[in-house]
């Protein structure tokens, strides 16, 4: 069984993950409205880590982590956290498998936040990661809209 302390840390990985996905993703497509998808979900990824750490500072996980220690180690090799298929994924530049992969991400971090919120008594943390799984639903449904735009023409393809 997952620990919250377990849960965190595989949070704070999802996050990084997804920050350097997004970042890597921004860099090679050729799309304008995906790069600036990719950026802004990108910056939003290293938020929700460093607010989580942040709120968690004064809630200590019990296994005297150093959370803001854990998070600078995970920052400092994002790019290693991909796997090589997603780099390769990334690089070919499919951009519907790119954005899919992007969605699942998303989700996977949806479903972490709301594990950790379950395992969680702290209320203003609990509030916290429900919030959270309100933001990444909600990045999950922004890349959805962007992956399904691709199929039509220009013109008729709604903002971001």
């Amino acid at each position: 069984m997952e620990t919250a302390t377990d849960i965190i840390k595989k949070a704070l990985r999802n996050e990084i993950h997804a920050s350097a996905f997004f970042a890597k993703a921004a860099e090679m497509t050729k799309d304008d409205e995906s790069r600036m998808l990719f950026l802004e979900l990108g910056g939003m990824e290293d938020n929700h880590a460093d607010a989580l750490v942040e709120k968690l500072k004064h809630n200590p996980c019990g296994d005297d982590l150093d959370l803001a220690a854990y998070l600078k180690e995970l920052e400092n090799s994002a790019e290693p956290i991909m796997t090589p298929e997603e780099l390769a994924t990334i690089e070919n530049g499919d951009a519907r498998t790119v954005l899919r992969m992007a969605i699942d991400l998303e989700l996977k971090a949806k479903e972490t936040y709301a594990k950790l919120a379950d395992e969680l008594v702290d209320l203003e943390v609990k509030s916290y990661c429900l919030e959270l799984v309100r933001q990444e639903n909600t990045h999950a449904n922004a890349l959805t809209k962007h992956l399904r735009s691709l199929d039509m023409e220009a013109e008729d393809r709604p903002g971001l």
